[in-house]
C-alpha cells in the first residue's frame, strides 16, 4: 500500500518531505522502502539540494601507508558532533580493503578523496609499457570500480619510452561535476626532465581517457606535490614563486605566481569559494598563528593574493599542518613538554579548522602505535574522511 500512496505524491512534496528529514540514517531507510523513492534520493537535482543543506560531514581520519595491510580508520571521538555516525561507520565499513580484487595485498595505495580511494597495482601490466593497473573504491560499501587502460593511440608517447626512463606516476582521483556523480583519475608519468609533460584524465561519466601535453622548459623539471583545487590540478614547480596548473575541463596547462613566504609549515589547495586557491601559512616562532591567502586562479596577470583571515589556534600546543582537503585544514598538536619523536602510547591531538567560518574542531587523539618516528613521517600518512562518497557505476557507453 506505501507505494500506491508515495505514487499518489506529487513529486515535489515528496523532495520537500525527504529534504525536512533530520538525520541521514532516515533518508537512507525511506530511500530503500521502494524503487521509486531510491531513484529520486540518488538523483543530480535532489543530492544538489540535500548536499547545500547537509554537508558532508567529518568522521575521521584514515591512515594510509603505502602498504595497505597497514591502513585503517580513527573515527572522530566525543564530544564531536560526528563521533557517533564515526563508531558506526567504523565497526560497517572494511578499511582493510580486503574486498579489493586478489586481495589488499596486490595493491599500493595512491590517493583519497570524498570517500574514494585510488590504488594502483605494484607492477606494470605487460603489455602496457609503464603504465599499472588501477581500482577506485569505497570502503563504506566495500564497492570497487576497476579503471579501465589507457587507449593505445593516447598513450603512445610514453609508451615508446624506454619502461626504465619512467620512474613512476602521479596519480589522484576526485569527484566531478557538480553533484559529485562521478569521478576523475588522474595519471602523470615520472618522465626524464627532457621530456614533454603529459598528464592523462579518466573521466568515469563519460568512461573515456583524455591527455594534455605541456612541452619541456626549465619551469616543469622537478613537479611535485599534486593536488586538486576545484576543476584544477596544481604541482609545485623548481621556480618558488610559480605553481603548474592544469584545467580539466579545457584540458589545458598555464603558470599561476605564486608568493612564496619563509614560513615553516604551508598548505595550498581549495577556499570555499568556487575559482580561488587557498594558501595556509604558520611559522614556529608565531605559536599556533595561521593565517589564509587566496587568490582568483583565472585572474590574469593582475589577480593579487588576498589576506582573508588570519587565527590564532589553542596555546599549549606545538602545531603542524597535516594537509588542507574537503574544507578544512588537518592540524596536528603534540602538548607543550611532550617528545620531538613519538614513542608507544604517545597521544596525537587531531584537529580540523573549517574554511569557510575558522571554526576549530577537536577530532580525535589517537595513541600511536608504531616504531620511533618524527612527526612529520605519521601526518604524512593521513588522510580527511569525509562521508556521503559519490556512487561507483560507470556509465554505459
Amino acid at each position: 500500500m506505501a507505494p500506491l500512496l508515495l505514487a499518489a505524491l506529487p513529486q515535489e512534496l515528496m523532495v520537500d518531505i525527504l529534504l525536512r528529514l533530520d538525520d541521514m540514517a532516515d533518508l537512507a531507510r525511506a530511500s530503500s522502502a521502494c524503487k521509486a523513492l531510491r531513484r529520486l534520493v540518488v538523483s543530480g537535482p535532489f543530492l544538489r539540494r540535500l548536499h547545500a543543506l547537509h554537508p558532508r560531514p567529518v568522521l575521521g581520519l584514515l591512515d594510509l601507508s603505502g602498504d595497505v595491510s597497514r591502513s585503517g580508520f580513527i573515527p572522530a571521538e566525543p564530544p564531536h558532533p560526528s563521533a557517533a555516525t564515526a563508531a558506526a561507520v567504523a565497526r560497517g565499513s572494511d578499511f582493510a580493503f580486503s574486498f579489493l580484487p586478489g586481495g589488499p595485498a596486490g595493491w599500493r595505495f595512491r590517493d583519497f578523496r570524498h570517500g574514494l580511494a585510488l590504488f594502483s597495482s605494484y607492477s606494470v601490466v605487460a603489455d602496457c609499457g609503464c603504465f599499472h593497473r588501477l581500482v577506485v573504491c569505497d570502503p563504506l560499501r566495500r564497492r570497487y570500480v576497476l579503471i579501465p587502460p589507457i587507449d593505445e593511440d593516447l598513450a603512445a608517447p610514453i609508451r615508446d619510452l624506454r619502461r626504465a626512463a619512467v620512474r613512476d606516476s602521479d596519480y589522484l582521483v576526485s569527484p566531478a561535476g557538480r553533484e559529485g556523480l562521478s569521478f576523475r583519475v588522474i595519471c602523470r608519468p615520472k618522465v626524464p626532465e627532457e621530456c614533454d609533460v603529459t598528464v592523462f584524465i579518466f573521466f568515469s561519466g563519460a568512461v573515456v581517457w583524455r591527455a594534455a601535453t605541456l612541452a619541456a622548459s626549465r619551469a616543469t623539471t622537478q613537479l611535485s606535490s599534486p593536488q586538486f583545487v576545484h576543476c584544477y590540478i596544481y604541482w609545485r614547480t623548481p621556480l618558488r614563486d610559480r605553481l603548474l596548473m592544469l584545467d580539466t575541463r579545457e584540458m589545458d596547462f598555464f603558470f599561476l605566481r605564486f608568493e612564496p613566504r619563509d614560513v615553516h609549515l604551508q598548505a595550498i589547495g581549495e577556499t570555499d569559494e568556487i575559482g580561488r586557491i587557498a594558501v595556509f601559512n604558520m611559522d614556529y616562532h608565531q605559536h599556533g598563528r595561521v593565517e589564509l591567502l587566496s587568490k582568483e586562479i583565472r585572474g590574469g596577470a593582475d589577480a593579487r593574493w588576498r589576506h582573508d583571515r588570519t587565527a590564532q589556534l589553542l596555546p599549549g600546543y606545538k602545531w603542524r599542518i597535516v594537509r588542507l582537503a574537503e574544507g578544512y585544514l588537518l592540524l596536528q598538536g603534540v602538548l607543550c613538554g611532550g617528545p620531538s619523536r613519538f614513542t608507544l602510547g604517545t597521544q596525537l591531538h587531531y584537529f580540523t579548522l573549517e574554511i569557510k567560518t575558522f571554526k576549530l574542531e577537536r577530532l580525535c587523539t589517537p595513541q600511536f602505535q608504531g616504531c620511533i618516528h618524527h612527526p612529520k613521517f605519521y601526518a604524512d600518512r593521513l588522510c580527511l574522511y569525509r562521508s556521503f562518497p559519490p556512487p561507483l557505476s560507470l556509465s554505459s557507453i
